[in-house]
């Protein structure tokens, strides 16, 4: 699974997926579900590092 560190564009308040809480303001690592990937689209949030593969995506990528 791809992690990415994302957090609320302005002053906007962007519930977490699991829904116990909020983006926080300076960023969260998170993956990056089909949840956040929408919140990327309509523009609620923004990315503030690059994606991270996790071992187990990256484990199954080789031949």
């Amino acid at each position: 699974m791809t992690k990415v560190t994302l957090k609320p564009v302005g002053e906007l308040r962007v519930r977490l997926e699991d829904g116990s809480g909020y983006l926080p303001t300076d960023g969260q690592a998170v993956a990056l579900t089909a949840y956040y990937r929408r919140r990327l689209a309509d523009g609620d949030v923004e990315v503030i590092s690059e994606p991270i593969t996790t071992a187990k995506s990256a484990a199954g990528q080789e031949s």
